[in-house]
């Protein structure tokens, strides 16, 4: 999975080719973190729902399809470039290319056997290169954020949630990691989120 900077900065880099504003960027940066919101990690919702329900049971062989599973339950929506919609769409894509790509990079020897520390070493790259970036969310439009919502059967999300989101948002530290990367380099994160991106659009736009 990727953390909430990672999505904001690859949501931004889509909206490129999108081009939401106001109203419809608001609806499609909250959108891609809406799969997290009920979880728990980041802040405690009235509704806590289980990460298999939010991200259409993303374990195992299934992990693969989840974007797929998401858009043939949502297509008319998606189809209609419904900004909340593919806003979590989004989300869903990149926790599937990220988690792929990374476990595409550990032999499996070092994933059995180092399975405590192979995580770590996941944040600890995606901090070095993500932590440069600033991000903010809009505090309009929450009622509407809200009520679109509801669209979405699995999840359950509120104006507080909205509002607790947003200030954590705000509050995420800015200040550049020191350290070395493990695993990737900036370069290759570069490549990456850039080949990511250019894909969603191609899937959403062909």
């Amino acid at each position: 999975m990727s953390d909430w900077k990672t999505h904001l900065y690859c949501a931004h880099k889509v909206n490129e080719a999108l081009g939401f504003e106001g109203k419809d960027l608001d609806m499609f940066l909250y959108g891609n973190l809406f799969p997290d919101i009920n979880m728990g990690w980041i802040i405690t919702p009235g509704v806590k729902l289980k990460q298999a329900t939010t991200h259409f049971d993303g374990v195992g062989q299934e992990y693969f399809w989840v974007p797929l599973k998401f858009y043939d339950k949502y297509k008319d929506l998606i189809d209609s470039r419904n900004p909340l919609l593919l806003g979590y769409l989004f989300h869903l894509w990149l926790d599937v290319k990220f988690m792929t790509d990374f476990v595409s990079r550990m032999p499996m020897s070092k994933m059995i056997n180092e399975r405590k520390n192979v995580r770590e070493w996941k944040w600890n790259d995606s901090r070095l290169f993500i932590n440069k970036y600033r991000f903010t969310l809009s505090d309009e439009n929450h009622e509407e954020i809200v009520e679109t919502a509801k669209l979405i059967e699995e999840v359950q999300v509120s104006l507080n949630d909205l509002a607790e989101v947003k200030k954590y948002v705000d509050n995420l530290e800015d200040e550049v990691e020191e350290g070395e990367y493990i695993i990737y380099s900036e370069d290759v994160f570069e490549q990456f989120y850039e080949q990511v991106c250019s894909d969603f659009i191609g899937w959403i736009k062909g």
